[in-house]
């Protein structure tokens, strides 16, 4: 009897634990960007484990790198500018909302020529690299519109960031979008005179840098967006009260140099929790800007959509 009473008890705490929750541990993928770097700041410095957080940060080389890796499944979430977050279930992967907006490049993001060239204009018919399938192209496609011309009037390559500087100095290609810490190898070569031809300071407030999960994920751990803009929040007040050391670590990580770090500041508008929630808010701009986003990719024949799914892109928890 007493064998039968202990069996039925084991029997009961086993059954009961396999109707536990598996804690799901949530990643991310995320590449070089000294916007992002408030990101890894929170981690290095813990705010992770002082707010509970359970996040995994992967990286990955570029944006496109982030967008594929979140499509093919390998990350829950993704960093990426609008341009991805826009395309990345238009093409296959899981709806996904904008859960963080990390920062607006006005000035980050740029178009880099050899000495040749002193002007967008002077690239007419000339080869300009980008990555074709995510924030390259839209920036081309703009920065294009603002000097009167279109896709049409340039010779479009397609060219990872690791291989700017490379395909820059073969003379495969006359000028490339890129941004930091890419640009800075770029601007620092030995062999070319490159110079900035077009940066996104001429279309501010445009290049929204964001953060990005599976809507999926987001409703079954109701906590981890609160979570992770406390983290966030905490990285943001920390690089104000010590900028000198979240710097350094920040530009280490970016491997640039410190002024170069500094630099990269000021051509972006790093965005503290009050500004971000309201946004999130009060989301009429934010959809306003990924409508005019999607419009732009779609008239590039960077992708074909119908734009449906711009209105509830962005996370409305706040």
């Amino acid at each position: 009897m007493l064998r039968i009473t202990v069996s039925l008890f084991l029997a009961l705490i086993l059954t009961a634990c396999s109707h536990e929750p598996k804690s799901h541990k949530v990643t991310i993928a995320i590449n070089p960007w000294p916007g992002y770097e408030l990101i890894y700041l929170a981690e290095s410095k813990g705010f992770f484990e002082d707010v509970e957080l359970d996040l995994t940060l992967v990286q990955t080389a570029s944006l496109s790198d982030g967008q594929r890796a979140y499509i093919s499944g390998r990350v829950d979430g993704f960093a990426s500018t609008i341009v991805e977050a826009v395309q990345a279930q238009e093409f296959g992967g899981d709806p996904l909302n904008v859960v963080l907006l990390a920062d607006y490049s006005n000035g980050g993001d740029v178009i880099l020529s050899q000495a040749p060239y002193q002007s967008l204009s002077d690239l007419k018919g000339k080869k300009i690299g980008c990555e074709v399938s995510s924030l390259g192209i839209y920036i081309l496609a703009r920065a294009l519109t603002v000097y009167g011309m279109t896709l049409d009037d340039v010779e479009i390559i397609n060219v990872e960031q690791g291989n700017a500087l490379h395909s820059l100095n073969a003379g495969q290609i006359d000028a490339m979008v890129t941004y930091p810490p890419y640009s800075f190898e770029i601007l620092n070569d030995s062999h070319q005179v490159n110079h900035r031809i077009f940066t996104t300071a001429e279309i501010p407030n445009e290049i929204l840098d964001t953060i990005s999960i599976s809507k999926k994920v987001v409703s079954e751990n109701p906590d981890l967006i609160p979570k992770l803009h406390q983290a966030w929040q905490m990285a943001y007040e920390y690089l104000k009260q010590h900028p000198v050391e979240a710097v350094k670590l920040m530009a280490e990580r970016e491997k640039i140099s410190e002024t170069e770090f500094n630099q990269s500041l000021t051509d972006i508008y790093l965005l503290n929790n009050i500004e971000q929630k309201n946004l999130l808010k009060n989301q009429e701009d934010l959809i306003s800007l990924a409508q005019s986003v999607c419009d732009t990719l779609n008239k590039a024949a960077a992708f074909n959509s119908s734009c449906d799914h711009i209105k509830t892109l962005f996370y409305s928890g706040i």
